[in-house]
Formats: structure tokens, sequence, C-alpha cells
């Protein structure tokens, strides 16, 4: 879910140069610069590379390139035998690419980049909480199902042999879930108050102090194909 901006950002900077548009459509790219953005002060290559799962020989090129382009800078530098330490930040705590710096990018492949830096940590975490739930419950048969819906629509999903996770609400199991409907039929006025009360149960869930992280991504939309909004068949 696409929340608000947090109030009190204190630096903003525009992108528009064009090395740093092409730079910032790359998933891995992003993902760095992010880990910069997330701390509060600069920070050596090292640490981020580990955080990003990147070797250290990446991580070198990729902050030379974002330094070039002007995402990142040098924070300050420790003379030392071999290669200096430098530790690095970003140049801002928010950056805006205007969609017409990004040429014919279209602003539905800004969302399509994020959604899948999401879905990468997100599948890590289903898989290892499903092979949880599999060994807790002594389901052994576990792969990928293969099957059309009752519209004929390919569907490939991992799962259970049985079509559904054995025990999935059960307390003793690991708290996960992998949900996808496109066939909702809903009133203007229901969706709307579909999407409020979405919103309130994240607020709710947020608002606890847990110490296990999860992850949790929500997407309401209407129906798109061919670009038209589809309506119900009669």
């Amino acid at each position: 879910m696409l929340l608000p901006m947090k109030a009190g950002f204190a630096s903003r900077r525009r992108i528009e140069a064009p090395a740093a548009t092409r730079l910032l459509r790359n998933p891995r790219a992003l993902r760095f610069v992010g880990a910069f953005m997330a701390r509060s002060r600069p920070e050596l290559l090292s640490a981020v590379a580990r955080e990003v799962e990147m070797p250290l020989s990446s991580a070198w090129r990729m902050a030379s390139r974002l330094v070039a382009c002007g995402v990142l800078r040098v924070h300050d530098t420790t003379p030392r035998a071999g290669r200096a330490l430098k530790r690095y930040e970003a140049v801002a705590q928010v950056l805006f690419v205007p969609y017409e710096a990004e040429g014919d990018r279209l602003p539905d492949d800004v969302v399509r980049r994020l959604v899948g830096m999401r879905v990468e940590e997100q599948v890590r975490g289903l898989i290892a909480a499903a092979g949880i739930t599999r060994d807790g419950t002594g389901a052994t048969s576990w792969g990928t199902l293969i099957y059309t819906d009752r519209r004929g629509q390919l569907v490939v999903r991992p799962d259970f042999e049985a079509g559904r996770t054995p025990g999935l609400l059960r307390p003793n199991t690991p708290a996960y879930l992998n949900f996808y409907s496109d066939d909702l039929r809903l009133t203007r006025a229901a969706a709307k108050r579909l999407q409020i009360e979405l919103v309130a149960l994240l607020k709710k869930y947020k608002a606890c102090e847990g110490p296990h992280l999860y992850t949790l991504s929500a997407v309401l939309a209407p129906r798109v194909r061919g670009g038209v909004r589809e309506r119900r068949t009669p």
C-alpha cells in the first residue's frame, strides 16, 4: 500500500539528469539508494552492501555511478593503507523524478518497479513460513500448482498439493497469507468502503509494538484490460 509521506523531511531533491533517471529505473539501484536514505547518518559501503545482499565490488561500482549522477555523495574520507574509507549519504531525504524526465517511461512503470522490489522480499518470507507450516503439519507434497480458473485464465502458483495450505489459520502456524482476487464485483460505494476499511485496519496494526517484523502489501484497483476499465458482463 502506498502511504502518505512522513511529515518533516528536512531536504528534497528534484532529479532530472538523464544519467540519474536511467539509473533509478533499476530496482537494485533503487534499493541501494533506499538503504542510505533510511539511515540518519552517513554509512560505509560494506554495511549497505551486506544489507542489500550485493557484492562489495558491485557496491563500489554502484556508488561511483550514483555519486557521479548526483544521487549519493561522499560525506567524509578516512585515509588508510590501501583504499581509503569513505562514508556515503543520500543527497536528500526525498528524491523526486518528474515523469517528463523519464522520457517514454509511463507513470505505471514507476509503480511496477516498486511493487517488484517489495514482492521479491515478500516471496522469501512466504516460502520460509510455508516451509515451517509444512514441517509442522506433516504435509510433504509441496510444489507448483498449474490450473485454469473458472474464467479459463491460467494460474501458476506455489502451494501444497491439496490446493490450500494445511492448518493455515491454526494458532501454532506462522502468520502469512498470499491472496489475490481479480473478480470482486462491487459498487463504487462498496469499493470505497473497502478502501477505507483496509486503511483503518493497517493503521490499527501499525500502532502495535511487537518484537517481530512482517511485510504487508495491499492493492485495490479497478480491473483494466487494454486501457479500458472493465464492467461486469450481464
